[in-house]
């Protein structure tokens, strides 16, 4: 897969996609939250262990 910094726009997106847009947006908050709760401590310490 590549990334660049252009912009996709899909005009007429189906159920499916949205869907999986959802659900990869629920998954990406998800994980978001979970670093944000994290302690300090426990950062470090899985940053280190990765």
């Amino acid at each position: 897969m590549a990334y660049t910094k252009e912009t996709l726009v899909i005009n007429n997106p189906s159920e499916q996609l949205l869907k999986v847009i959802e659900k990869l947006r629920e998954n990406k908050q998800a994980k978001l939250d979970k670093l944000r709760n994290m302690k300090p401590e426990e950062f470090s310490r899985r940053v280190i262990l990765s």
